[in-house]
């Protein structure tokens, strides 16, 4: 292990503490990548070029040496800087004002690099040059440059970069004390192309089968299976279960499963989730580009034009950033001869090229961009190619592509072009050009592939469908296992026995024949009107004609309707069946009939009050509506289907639209506002239930994404606060807030839990708790009242300033912590500044609570009712938070709560006590 941390060690440590253990412990100068040394060699070229502009604008550059320190030289260049075990070099040190060790003036680094745009890791290498120096000269310094090509000059301000590199530091510092014998485990990422340890960390990981060769396992998701105990790929597609089909009314989007794709590299089949619906053509066009991500410069483009059997590729070819407007403009020219050809591109890079040169040469191509194709869309999540990962050259080299270079890559690619560019070699370019037409037929075979996937997946032994494997069986079989789930359906409760038949019988026309009468599963019946009532009201002649308010005569046509509902008494209720009688009046000026005005022909059969019943028993009591059917029937003597439940639903919504409207009146008109939210299933698709209360008044809402802007609509003009939990996406809305600090204290204890003997975090824990339990006693002794609660905005500012800001932490979990409080800072304390401001965020959460122990028994809701459901559920939750009853304001019909006064309600404690009572008095023996 070598004593010396320099910035080659400090950078790669920042994506890979692999890499930098074996920089650290490693004597042998293994070779890296050439792209490598290239951007090391436009490095030397660009310092240069640099201090030779230096120069030429007499600037007086010195070298680095104590004589040149002390004469407080304005540029020293080739500083290479020491400081205990850290070791650094730095192009050029700027002198500026500011006293440091070496007097009334300090430096601060200038480093360059060969790149165009600036990375992360130069960022870091320049905060790691100024750590080094700031400990030479007692003085970190507050800024850093970077001169990158052409001269581009980035000043950063380096303060949240110290941030990121002290961690790495210390680590590396107890790497030198302590020489660990093992390196850290392989985690294969998109750095190691560049690596010269590639080859090493790759052989590792296939013998040990390890995790990170899967191409879309990130450390948290391998440090998440590790803690479950897999630790292989082998052992991780032992994981994935095939799902249960669901009926999706809307496409949902699919996730990645990890497990499936270890199962297909087990099994060596392709697994779909998926089919792939590609929209194919008589002619079709393939499309790649190639380019300079650094300096966005687009050299190549190709395109295959496939024309029945007929595969023509055409190369469009740019010496240098003069000519990318030409090639631009021809490739246009050329799928502009084909308007209805899809075009065929792999990945985001297309697109994104399309858009950059659009804008810089103010090209319209909006049609081009509507016939953009990206198969990658077909494949991620939807179908698992028994590979690593789903790039362009495993899945082409898995299907039988060909790539003339075996070490072809994106990558490559940038190599051969610089050394075209210096060489001016025509095999280069006849590479490149190669490279570009192997990627465009790669990609037709790819989509032939996936074609003949969507055509054959049933009858390929290759393909298998991951939520329904396929059951192979022979012809025999294929009878058998027909007659036994017959046998095993004639086993159900609701088989009519009458219909058993071991034999399935076919039609010899191969015909199905039509049954008669409704669907299987919906009950179907005549509804009886009941002849005999209990009351008969007779409904007096409508006087006017509703058109011409002229007098009506009274004809001999007799109209009646029947009303069976509920009267409700202290002790109970009964049904009544209620026949209201009258005669159609007549106007001779229009030459109609009118129904009297309380006699709607076509009206519900059940009142008011037997409409409500069945909503308590739906929302309150949380019924099934098979259930609530069979109660009706039992208690009644009235049957009814499930969709009339449902029409109840419907009409109760309706009617008591007013009350919701009045209930978010209420709600805005709030000083404070509770928010929550909540997945729900809606008939196999994920949506969202928003809810929204001050207390007192609830009203949902339903969304399809987990997108705020339900939230931003909602409290669009809102002067109040707003009191959430820590989701993002409350971070935008423009009003004060407050954040729950239940779930932050919640989530606090439960990482103290799982990091018990974590003595850094644990000092964190403790210091957060001295500040939170004064306020927490004051609360409880004194109530929300500011006047008790300002005086700890000291304590706040106290504890931050010891433990949040500019404060360095080692433990991963102790700064996560810190930078939540560090964004939540003005957040979290409001409830200090206002009166009655709540701390918590309990309120929303027991109004959605109800939602929650329904969705749990339910499973999934209808699409078209939900929205009804949970306007009622918002006005029952309303009536709990009031401590009044939800069946009597349904029973009131009254649409305005201020209206409806709450009755007096059983005391369940003095019930209880006196239970109590009533067992201790048993208890006591008989003295006579």
């Amino acid at each position: 292990m070598k004593n010396i941390i320099t910035s080659d060690v400090a950078v790669a440590y920042s994506y890979c503490s692999r890499k930098a253990f074996l920089l650290l412990s490693s004597d042998d100068n293994i070779e890296p990548h050439e792209y490598v040394r290239i951007l090391e060699n436009q490095t030397s070229i660009n310092q240069i070029k640099y201090l030779t502009t230096l120069k030429q604008n007499n600037i007086n550059v010195d070298s680095y040496d104590l004589n040149n320190i002390k004469k407080g030289s304005d540029f020293l260049v080739n500083a290479m800087l020491k400081a205990n075990n850290l070791e650094s070099y730095c192009d050029v040190l700027m002198k500026i004002l500011g006293r440091s060790s070496f007097g009334k003036y300090s430096y601060e680094p200038i480093i360059v690099v060969g790149t165009h745009s600036i990375t992360t890791e130069q960022k870091i290498e320049l905060a790691f040059v100024g750590y080094v120096l700031g400990h030479v000269q007692n003085k970190l310094p507050v800024f850093g440059t970077i001169i990158g090509g052409e001269e581009k000059t980035q000043k950063l301000k380096l303060d949240s970069v110290y941030k990121k590199l002290r961690p790495i530091i210390q680590k590396l510092e107890k790497w030198l004390a302590t020489s660990p014998f093992e390196p850290p485990p392989v985690i294969l990422n998109k750095h190691c192309p560049y690596c010269q340890f590639r080859k090493e960390c790759q052989e590792k990981a296939e013998k040990d089968d390890d995790l990170s060769l899967l191409n879309h396992m990130t450390p948290k998701l391998i440090q998440k299976y590790h803690k479950k105990g897999i630790f292989t790929v082998k052992q991780l597609s032992y994981l994935f279960k095939p799902r249960r089909n669901q009926k999706r009314t809307k496409k949902i989007k699919i996730p990645f499963k990890p497990e499936l794709q270890a199962l297909a590299i087990r099994a060596g089949k392709i697994y779909i989730q998926e089919l792939p619906e590609l929209p194919r053509n008589k002619i079709e066009l393939f499309f790649d580009i190639e380019g300079i991500p650094d300096q966005k410069f687009y050299y190549l483009m190709g395109l295959l034009v496939c024309e029945n059997d007929k595969n023509i590729y055409h190369t469009f070819w740019a010496d240098s950033i003069q000519d990318e407007g030409r090639i631009w403009n021809e490739i246009l020219e050329m799928a502009d001869r084909y308007p209805e050809a899809p075009i065929y591109h792999y990945g985001s890079y297309e697109p994104k090229a399309i858009d950059i040169l659009a804008k810089r040469y103010e090209t319209h191509c909006d049609a081009v961009k509507e016939r953009l194709t990206n198969i990658n869309s077909f494949i991620y999540s939807k179908v698992y190619f028994p590979t690593r990962s789903n790039s362009l050259k495993e899945l082409g080299k898995f299907l039988g592509a060909y790539w003339t270079s075996p070490d072809a890559s994106g990558l490559q690619s940038l190599v051969w072009r610089h050394q075209w560019e210096v060489t001016q070699n025509s095999n280069y370019k006849e590479m490149l050009v190669r490279y570009n037409e192997e990627d465009c037929r790669a990609l037709h075979l790819l989509v032939e592939n996936l074609t003949k996937i969507r055509d054959a997946a049933d009858s390929q032994n290759n393909i298998d469908f991951a939520d329904r494997p396929k059951q192979t069986t022979t012809e025999m079989g294929s009878e058998i296992h027909s007659e036994f789930e017959q046998i095993i359906r004639s086993a159900y409760a609701d088989y009519n026995k009458n219909k058993i038949s071991i034999r399935s019988k076919k039609r010899t026309d191969g015909a199905e024949k039509k049954k008669r009468g409704a669907p299987t599963g919906h009950q179907a019946y005549n509804r009886i009107v009941p002849s005999r009532a209990g009351k008969i009201v007779i409904v007096p002649l409508e006087r006017k004609c509703p058109l011409h308010r002229e007098p009506l005569q009274k004809s001999k046509v007799v109209v009646q309707e029947t009303i069976i509902d509920l009267h409700f008494t202290k002790s109970g209720c009964r049904k009544t069946v209620t026949k209201y009688i009258s005669t159609k009046g007549y106007c001779q000026r229009c030459g109609k009939y009118y129904n009297p005005f309380r006699i709607k022909l076509g009206h519900q059969l059940f009142g008011h009050s037997f409409q409500a019943w069945t909503i308590y028993q739906r929302i309150i009591l949380r019924l099934p509506y098979r259930i609530i059917t069979q109660v009706t029937e039992d208690l009644f003597g009235e049957r009814t289907s499930e969709g009339t439940i449902l029409n109840f639903m419907r009409h109760f919504a309706e009617y008591y639209a007013p009350t919701e409207k009045n209930l978010v009146q209420r709600i805005l008109e709030s000083p404070f506002i509770h928010v929550d939210e909540t997945r729900i299933n809606i008939q196999g698709a994920e949506q969202y239930v928003w809810v929204f209360t001050d207390g007192k008044h609830v009203v949902f809402r339903i969304t399809e994404t987990r997108e705020t802007t339900i939230v931003h609509e909602f409290l669009s003009n809102y002067k109040g606060i707003l009191i959430s939990d820590f989701y993002p996406g409350y971070d935008s809305v423009r009003c004060k807030q407050q954040k729950c600090w239940v779930h932050l204290i919640r989530d606090i204890n439960d990482d103290l839990w799982s990091e018990p003997f974590n003595t850094e975090f644990e000092s964190f824990v403790f210091e957060v708790k001295n500040l939170l339990i004064p306020i927490f006693e004051a609360i409880e002794k004194y109530g929300l009242k500011k006047i008790h609660l300002n005086k700890f905005n000291k304590s706040v500012e106290h504890f931050y300033e010891k433990n949040i800001i500019d404060r360095d932490y080692n433990s991963e979990l102790t700064i996560k912590y810190q930078k939540r409080f560090q964004h939540y800072k003005e957040s979290l304390f409001t409830f200090l500044e206002y009166d009655s401001i709540p701390w918590n965020n309990n309120m929303a959460e027991r109004a959605i609570r109800q939602l929650a122990i329904q969705r749990k028994i339910s499973g999934t809701f209808f699409e078209h009712l939900a929205p009804q459901y949970l306007q009622l559920l918002g006005i029952a939750q309303t009536c709990r938070f009031q401590n009044k009853s939800f069946l009597k304001f349904l029973i009131s019909e009254k649409k305005d709560f201020d209206e409806f006064k709450a009755t007096k309600r059983l005391n369940i404690s003095m019930m209880s006590g006196f239970r109590e009572r009533s067992e201790v008095n048993d208890n006591i023996p008989d003295t006579e």
